[in-house]
């Protein structure tokens, strides 16, 4: 045995008493929720919900089954229902308790049907009240406040700024002369 060892055994157990000591003294950070809400920063996501079209009153989801196909842990199901005005969702189900909150679904969606809720808030001691069909979606987007996020906004923020040149374009690059190639500087004229 080395000589340092206990030593550098007893320094750590005294810094992390040290810690628990500084500690001991601090205010408690717990939030007693439900009866103290805790507020959330203004960008902040959480829950999937279905929402309805503001114009025209009906549901936005077209059934295009996008959020469906991008889904990573696929779990998302829905079935289109086509009628001779527009498509419908006839049946959209979510799997909450295996959602991984990638919100790969939401930037897809072209209607933005599919949005997050500033909420978590949805406790349940059964699995299988976890698993939403598409009147509980529209439910939750009707009980809870919609994110900031929907799926133009996220593509508008990802796509180029308009009017910067793009690159590769021959209009952006100036025309530079053509290098000389090795061949060409071992000939004379």
């Amino acid at each position: 045995m080395t000589g340092t060892e206990p030593t550098v055994i007893v320094r750590s157990v005294l810094r992390a008493m040290g810690m628990t000591l500084r500690n001991l003294f601090r205010k408690p950070v717990t939030v007693h929720y439900p009866t103290k809400q805790r507020t959330y920063p203004e960008r902040y996501r959480g829950l999937l919900a279905l929402v309805y079209d503001k114009d025209t009153g009906e549901e936005a989801c077209i059934g295009c089954r996008l959020c469906e196909m991008v889904c990573p842990p696929n779990v998302i199901k829905v079935e289109m229902l086509k009628t001779p005005e527009r498509n419908y969702a006839k049946s959209f189900t979510l799997e909450l308790y295996a959602c991984e909150f990638c919100e790969l679904c939401v930037q897809v969606c072209p209607t933005d049907a599919i949005v997050m809720m500033k909420s978590f808030d949805m406790p349940t001691a059964d699995r299988r009240e976890m698993l939403l069909d598409k009147d509980r979606l529209h439910t939750i987007g009707l009980q809870h406040q919609r994110a900031w996020a929907t799926g133009n906004k996220l593509r508008d923020m990802q796509a180029p700024p308009k009017g910067a040149p793009r690159p590769g374009h021959a209009a952006a690059a100036p025309a530079a002369a053509p290098a000389a190639t090795p061949k060409d500087e071992g000939v004379k004229a």
